[in-house]
């Protein structure tokens, strides 16, 4: 057992170090670090999203490091463990087993940290050792970032690539779920995506593949297997393969286009250029209704042209003794119809359903934006708890 600032020798080869935290779930993820304990890039952090580089692999909650191949310029290995959803590192025993090895338990915590780093693997005169550390950051993983020379005062850095901006919005989402009491909410996630013919603009532009890599750090919190459920629709609608972090590149090409998407039955749908709401909305309804467990927060995105007023209406009234709450959200100064009333929508067992329209939504903070998307449901969390509709784990 090393007691903290400790230190003990390993030897050289394969190296399998696990993190655990008790009865606290957690990301494990390893930092590689030259003399000036900084990474020389931004893939010198490994984490769930980027599992290897330079002789470091994550396998679940273990990192396993081959020394024998590491790089040169890397000195430092730090491994470190981030709470996987609401609540802090306070109290919690957080632990480091080498395989074979000496195993240190960290000091308990009591300082709202989130992230820390348990131990580190550090190399000596040529020779490879292990060291207890056990520092927390209350600032996060933004706040590890920083230290170890990525820079994150920008809340949507370029320099950072595509999954750690995700990672980073993931912490975001936990932090603005918190802020409105409703921090260990645990759902399902849905994106429904206009792609009628007004939306063009906003495709091409790339603004409609930031809202889905927005929205897919809400569900990497909140639901389980941090898949993202995804609509289309214009005049017809497909349903699309889910979306999960580690594809997003792949799955952005794929699927946010207009005219043609492939559903995921592989079925090729022509979408058409007009809105028609409702049929999409049936098919949101039907596939929830055959997939009991924790309830849906479907993020419905739409410029406008709403015209299908009664049959919106209809269905929103039907499926409010449902557990899906619906937030729509408007994407410039269109036709709202019916989704501009929805506060006052009568013959529904509960409101179950929220609107807000933004003039840029590429100009606002993900601060902002998550603020606002959760600004209704822990309402219709509350309501939906006093009417006994099913909510899972919640």
């Amino acid at each position: 057992m090393l007691r903290k600032g400790e230190n003990a020798a390993l030897d050289g080869g394969r190296v399998r170090v696990a993190v655990t935290a008790a009865g606290t779930p957690i990301d494990v993820s390893a930092v590689l670090l030259g003399d000036d304990r900084r990474v020389r890039s931004d893939d010198d952090l490994v984490f769930f999203n980027h599992p290897a580089q330079d002789g470091v692999r994550l396998e679940g909650a273990e990192v396993v490091i081959d020394l024998d191949g590491m790089p040169a310029d890397v000195s430092t290995i730090a491994l470190a463990a981030s709470v996987d959803g609401p609540g802090t590192f306070d109290g919690v025993p957080l632990r480091a087993d080498v395989h074979g090895g000496p195993w240190f338990e960290a000091p308990a915590m009591s300082a709202g940290e989130t992230v820390a780093v348990v131990v580190e693997v550090y190399r000596r005169a040529g020779a490879w050792k292990v060291r207890a550390v056990g520092q927390g950051w209350a600032s996060g993983l933004a706040g590890l970032a920083t230290d170890f020379g990525v820079d994150v005062t920008d809340e949507r850095p370029p320099e950072v690539d595509l999954r750690k901006r995700i990672s980073l919005r993931k912490e975001t989402v936990r932090v603005s779920l918190e802020k409105k009491g409703i921090g260990g909410l645990r759902a399902r996630v849905a994106v429904v995506l206009d792609a009628s013919g007004s939306m063009r603009r906003l495709f091409k532009e790339g603004v409609v593949a930031e809202i889905v890599e927005r929205m897919a750090a809400i569900a990497l919190q909140v639901d389980d297997d941090g898949a993202l459920d995804a609509w289309i629709f214009a005049t017809e609608f497909a349903r699309l393969p889910p979306l999960r972090v580690a594809e997003i590149e792949a799955w952005t090409h794929d699927n946010v286009r207009m005219h043609e998407a492939v559903a995921a039955d592989g079925s090729r749908v022509s979408l058409g250029g007009r809105n028609n709401e409702p049929q999409v909305i049936e098919d949101i309804l039907a596939f929830y209704e055959a997939r009991q467990g924790e309830p849906a927060l479907v993020l419905f995105f739409s410029d406008g042209g709403v015209a299908k007023n009664a049959q919106i209406a209809r269905l929103l009234r039907e499926a409010s003794n449902r557990p899906v709450f619906w937030q729509f959200i408007g994407l410039g100064h269109g036709r709202y119809g019916i989704l501009e009333k929805l506060d006052t929508l009568d013959g529904r067992l509960i409101d179950n359903a929220g609107f807000f329209a933004v003039d840029d939504i590429a100009n606002i903070t993900d601060t902002e934006l998550y603020q606002r998307i959760f600004s209704e449901f822990p309402s219709w969390l509350k309501s939906a708890k006093a009417h006994g509709l099913p909510l899972g784990s919640n």
